[in-house]
């Protein structure tokens, strides 16, 4: 497998841990409740993250389905795509709202354990598509992203783990508030 793919899956794994740490430090009984009326649930972030990923998974798919029928072929570079992300740090930042489009915003008819099931769904396909996309470079394949403007998926896929890591942080946020009140 080509070291970038290896990479990028080696950085959700490391991320996703992460939501599943933040998860685990939230007492079953308080994952379902909202901090306020305003505010997600553990379970609804679990909801928006799995969302989030089955999409990317599609996008990459489909990006890598018609590379390859137009003759994309292999990387023939093999350095860091996570190294070389452009500001990171902004994305994780939670001082910064970021409001999720519409159509990734949690319906709220999902408990903690079905979140955990959707999480780890959305994962192995998220999986499934870089392993399908070995092979392809990934370099030129644009694509807009609704808040950070246009991404090579290779980037799509590094904001994929850096959107873990953010959600994490608010899932952990939301145990100190139900645990606090």
């Amino acid at each position: 497998m080509h070291p970038r793919i290896e990479e990028l899956i080696e950085h959700l794994s490391k991320h996703r841990r992460g939501v599943h740490e933040a998860v685990a430090s939230v007492p079953p009984e308080l994952r379902d409740r909202k901090p306020a009326p305003d505010r997600w649930s553990v379970a609804e972030v679990m909801e928006h993250l799995s969302m989030i990923e089955q999409g990317v998974a599609a996008l990459l798919t489909m990006h890598v389905t018609t590379a390859r029928a137009n003759g994309v072929g292999p990387d023939p570079d093999s350095s860091s795509v996570v190294a070389s992300y452009a500001n990171a740090d902004a994305l994780v930042d939670r001082t910064t709202k970021i409001s999720a489009p519409r159509r990734v915003l949690p319906t709220g008819t999902m408990d903690a354990a079905a979140g955990t099931g959707a999480l780890v769904q959305a994962h192995a396909a998220m999986v499934s598509s870089l392993q399908n996309a070995d092979g392809v470079c990934l370099e030129n394949l644009m694509h807009p992203h609704p808040v950070l403007g246009s991404l090579n998926m290779y980037h799509w896929v590094v904001a994929l783990g850096l959107h873990d890591q953010r959600h994490a942080a608010q899932i952990r946020e939301i145990g100190q508030s139900l645990a606090a009140s």
